[in-house]
């Protein structure tokens, strides 16, 4: 039971790990593409 308990407490720190990543990477592209499009408009305009 002390096993599973370990394994569930595991499992919970690697999912929280990669929806961290990966909330922190898509909120750097997010960033990006307005940098980017707003450069863009810089250069129509």
């Amino acid at each position: 039971m002390k096993n599973n308990t370990v394994k569930d407490l595991l499992m919970l720190g690697a999912l929280a790990g990669v929806a961290y990543y990966v909330a922190r990477y898509y909120r750097q592209k997010k960033q990006k593409n307005r940098e980017a499009r707003e450069s863009l408009h810089f250069q129509l305009f």
